[in-house]
């Protein structure tokens, strides 16, 4: 498993930090928050997770992942 870190963000400012074991950055999100997530769109109140395993983001590979509470 990859190590993630899971940022809770409000606009650009980060609420809190967790850091997170799992397969994928959406998994580790889950754990972190302990909530269901899905894709960003837009929301103000966002999840940051950024693969801490990853040295070079490409166009494949970016270098985070943005996701929001679902519900």
């Amino acid at each position: 498993m990859k190590t993630y870190r899971v940022e809770e963000m409000d606009g650009e400012s980060i609420a809190s930090t967790y850091d997170a074991q799992g397969r994928t950055p959406f998994e580790a999100a889950e754990k972190a928050l302990g909530h269901r997530v899905t894709l960003r769109c837009n929301a103000s109140k966002w999840i940051r997770v950024t693969d801490l395993s990853v040295t070079e983001p490409t166009r494949f590979r970016p270098r985070y992942f943005e996701y929001k509470r679902d519900g």
